[in-house]
């Protein structure tokens, strides 16, 4: 799917119009942040309470998107790519696991797989991550780089999962509403840490996949347990865990050397 993705980013940069692209970016974050504020105000005035904390705070991540990629902060476009990777996998995974199309879970996951190629490029990272201003302030060079934009791409994609499981409604097995919250601060935390290359955010991060691992249970993920779930929450502990594993994962091999040292 990445190698497809560059592909694309290629023909992408052989066209142009960035700021087009930017812009639409933009907007499909925009959408999917008015859809989550609604749903959570429409919930709230039919008395069902239990979802408003999960919607307001997918809402919220999504407006943090949508100000970086429009802002063009140079971190902007892996947050917002994180994002839509979850997106992506939030719409995939639960039809492969119950074996059918679901007309909303394809068109979920086709607005955030366009939000992934709007963003794709090396015209699109000149104009975020290969502003010379942050990396000239924190020195970063071009492997630097390349090692923070995974780790934030990675770790931003694991935070709708957290917070669906962190604030969604429990069913038997699916953890504790307490380490879920942790879990989600340390996770926010970590993400700001690494943002502003500060070794804690990678520890953080860390501990947040040890805290999901620990509490969720990602090795048994459930689809569909009720018809006031939707059918990807039960996936939200396994995702989480896998993407804030591999968001790490990069910096574990260097962390080891140092501590040998």
């Amino acid at each position: 799917m990445e190698q497809l993705i560059k592909r694309v980013g290629e023909r992408l940069n052989a066209i142009g119009f960035e700021r087009a692209r930017r812009a639409t970016a933009a907007l499909g974050l925009s959408v999917f942040m008015s859809l989550f504020l609604i749903l959570a105000f429409i919930l709230f005035m039919n008395g069902q309470d239990v979802w408003v904390p999960a919607f307001v705070g997918l809402a919220i991540c999504y407006g943090v998107a949508f100000m970086g990629v429009a802002a063009e902060w140079f971190w902007g476009r892996w947050f917002g790519s994180g994002l839509a990777w979850s997106g992506v996998m939030v719409a995939v995974v639960p039809m492969i696991m119950q074996g059918e199309w679901n007309p909303f879970l394809g068109a979920f996951g086709a607005l955030h797989l366009l939000i992934i190629l709007m963003l794709a490029g090396t015209k699109m990272a000149a104009r975020f991550d290969l502003q010379p201003a942050w990396r000239e302030r924190y020195a970063m060079d071009e492997f630097g780089v390349a090692r923070l934009r995974k780790t934030v791409t990675r770790a931003s994609a694991s935070l709708p999962s957290v917070i669906l499981w962190a604030f969604g409604p429990k069913e038997p097995g699916q953890g504790m509403a307490i380490a879920g919250i942790a879990a989600l601060i340390l996770a926010v935390a970590g993400l700001r840490g690494v943002i502003r290359v500060r070794t804690w955010g990678l520890a953080a991060l860390g501990a947040a996949a040890a805290l999901v691992f620990a509490t969720g249970d990602v090795l048994s993920p459930t689809i569909g347990l009720s018809a006031n779930m939707p059918s990807a929450l039960g996936l939200g502990p396994t995702l989480a865990a896998t993407f804030l594993a591999v968001a790490v994962t990069p910096f574990v091999g260097p962390a080891i050397r140092y501590l040998r040292r």
